[in-house]
C-alpha cells in the first residue's frame, strides 16, 4: 500500500511539473489568442489592442478613452526567443527603458511572467478563460498591490 501511494505521489509530481514547465513554442501559440481588441469589464474601463507581427512577436498597448482622445497607458511586446518567452513593458522615454519579464510558469491557460528586479510590477499574469475572455493582472512579488482587469473581446 505504501508503495502504491509513493508511486501515485511521484506520478502527480511529474505531471504537475510538466504542466507548469513552459514549452515556448506551444505557449506562444496559446498567447496568439491575444490578437485583436479587448475591453475590460467592471467599474474601470481600459482597452487593449494586440497584433501578431510575426511567428515570434506580439505587440500590444493598453489605453483608455478621454472623450474623443485616446490615452495610451502602456505598450507591450511578447517575444519568443529561442527557448524562452518574454513579456516586455515599453516605458515612456523619461522612464528607464523597458522591463523584461520571462515566462516562468504556464498552467493550462494561465501564464506567469516574473522579474523580481523590476520596480513595479514584479509579476504579470495572463489567464485565458476561453478564446473571448482573459484576466490581465499585475502585482508585486508577494502577490500584493495588484491591478486586475477581466478583458473581453471587443469589436470597434
Amino acid at each position: 500500500m505504501k508503495s502504491l501511494f509513493l508511486n501515485l505521489a511521484f506520478l502527480v509530481f511529474i505531471l504537475s511539473f510538466s504542466a507548469c514547465s513552459p514549452n515556448p513554442k506551444k505557449a506562444f501559440e496559446t498567447l496568439k489568442q491575444l490578437e485583436g481588441n479587448w475591453k475590460s469589464t467592471g467599474s474601470v474601463i481600459v482597452y487593449e489592442n494586440w497584433v501578431q507581427e510575426n511567428d515570434s512577436l506580439l505587440t500590444g498597448y493598453q489605453f483608455s478613452n478621454r472623450g474623443e482622445n485616446q490615452l495610451i497607458l502602456e505598450r507591450y511586446r511578447i517575444e519568443r526567443k529561442n527557448d524562452s518567452i518574454l513579456f516586455v513593458i515599453l516605458r515612456p522615454a523619461k522612464a528607464v527603458g523597458k522591463d523584461k519579464f520571462p515566462l516562468v510558469k504556464k498552467w493550462f491557460g494561465a501564464f506567469t511572467f516574473e522579474n523580481p528586479a523590476a520596480v513595479y510590477p514584479n509579476r504579470i499574469l495572463i489567464d485565458f478563460d476561453n478564446d473571448s475572455t482573459f484576466v490581465f493582472r499585475k502585482e508585486n512579488s508577494r502577490g500584493k498591490k495588484s491591478i486586475e482587469f477581466e478583458m473581453k473581446r471587443w469589436e470597434k
